[in-house]
């Protein structure tokens, strides 16, 4: 039972005399609204729906009442287009709001800005507690967020190994970045040991000590089934991690703890997956900027070298031009050859590196690994490949693709 208790107010009388001048109706209610609106701060309260009317204006007007009140309430479209369950007369809620007077008719009512149902809210209460609490000890600053790797080689996963989660991060990884190594922690993350299993899976991944980057999260679900990542043990793990992690629980709409005290927030596990495997192709095109910049580099570097032997050959004209002259050359001479000599190592290693990488892709290739006598199977009519023979009926047609063209086939019978 959450019980409110409001500040007291003190409302001292004004002694009318024959001679004072009377207020209007107007002052009055305005010095109410003044009194009541300044004294009490935002609150929650509990009650039950009664009287309740959507207008068609968006606007959301009811009464909340117990077994001995009632006071009148109205949540404005803004607000309650987030809320995500239908408000109806009798449901028992829980509610954030502020005390508001409506002069013209000098009544005070709740301006509802949040509402749950009564079940869900106790959860959500939970979750601004701990939400405040940690961002008074600064679990949420920017400045004490760890920055992503660019390029990771070894990134670790914690989720469970059934989901659909994982199964979308893996896809994302394989297209986008087949050279990285992935390193899964299976967990639970539903249930009342799913958030100790979460925090010895985070310590597990930094006892491994090989990895980049941690994507840590689930799937969508209830406000209950995302719990285990609103929990204080979950999310001082997260924080004392000393390897970035990436949280991404649920759906883009869901926010939880281990969201906003993570390093990077990710709306869903596959974004989660993008945001730490940049393309090959992107990783070619940084590396010819590379050489670009280099290029520049050193043709800049060679121009202000000349202009400033010609400089210097103006300067001492007079002055033995010859000898001053060759110890510039000799000097210049030096510098070329030594920038030209890294110039040339810059172009091995970077040769060296584009044929590494043009390997891997050479061997991804699948027509390399059809030319080497395998065949692949599939069916006529969705196109899908067949990985067992029983996903095919009886004297059921199917198609062979090879190194060098299409075969039909037929399943006209199964060993057993």
């Amino acid at each position: 039972m959450i019980t409110v208790i409001s500040p007291t107010i003190y409302i001292y009388p004004i002694m009318n005399t024959p001679e004072s001048k009377p207020i209007s109706v107007s002052d009055l209610n305005k010095q109410i609204k003044n009194i009541l609106e300044n004294s009490i701060s935002r609150f929650w309260v509990s009650g039950e729906i009664s009287n309740f009317i959507h207008h068609s204006s968006g606007h959301m007007y009811f009464t909340l009442k117990d077994e001995k009140s009632e006071i009148r309430c109205v949540m404005f479209k803004g607000p309650n287009q987030l809320l995500h369950f239908k408000p109806e007369n009798g449901m028992q809620i829980l509610l954030e709001g502020e005390i508001s007077v409506y002069e013209p008719r000098g009544q005070y009512q709740i301006l509802v800005k949040k509402m749950e149902p009564a079940g869900i809210g106790t959860l959500y209460l939970a979750f601004e507690a701990l939400k405040k609490e940690l961002s008074i000890e600064g679990l949420f600053d920017l400045d004490k967020k760890q920055k992503l790797p660019t390029y990771p080689r070894n990134i670790g996963i914690i989720t469970s190994k059934t989901g659909a989660a994982v199964q979308d991060i893996f896809q994302v990884l394989h297209r986008r970045a087949p050279h990285v190594n992935i390193i899964l922690r299976s967990t639970q993350v539903q249930g009342d040991k799913a958030a100790n299993d979460i925090v010895e899976a985070i310590n597990d991944m930094v006892s491994y000590n090989k990895l980049d980057v941690i994507i840590i999260g689930r799937g969508g679900g209830s406000l209950e089934d995302l719990w285990p990542f609103n929990e204080e043990p979950v999310a001082r793990a997260i924080f004392s991690c000393p390897i970035p992690i990436i949280s991404a629980v649920g759906h883009e709409t869901d926010l939880s703890i281990s969201d906003l005290v993570a390093d990077m927030r990710a709306p869903t596990p596959s974004a989660a997956a993008e945001l730490v495997s940049p393309a090959t192709n992107d990783i070619f095109e940084t590396i010819i900027g590379f050489e670009r910049n280099l290029s520049s580099l050193m043709k800049r570097y060679l121009q202000i070298r000349w202009q400033s032997l010609d400089n210097t050959k103006d300067r001492f004209a007079l002055q033995e031009p010859s000898r001053l002259l060759q110890k510039h050359n000799d000097r210049y001479n030096e510098l070329t050859k030594l920038l030209f000599q890294t110039y040339r190592y810059s172009i091995q290693t970077f040769s060296s590196k584009f044929s590494t990488l043009h390997e891997k892709l050479h061997a991804l290739n699948p027509k390399n690994i059809l030319s080497r006598g395998y065949s692949i199977a599939y069916r006529e009519d969705d196109q899908k490949i067949i990985l067992d023979p029983r996903d095919l009926q009886q004297e059921e047609h199917f198609k062979l693709q090879t190194y060098k063209g299409t075969l039909r086939a037929k399943k006209t019978g199964e060993k057993k």
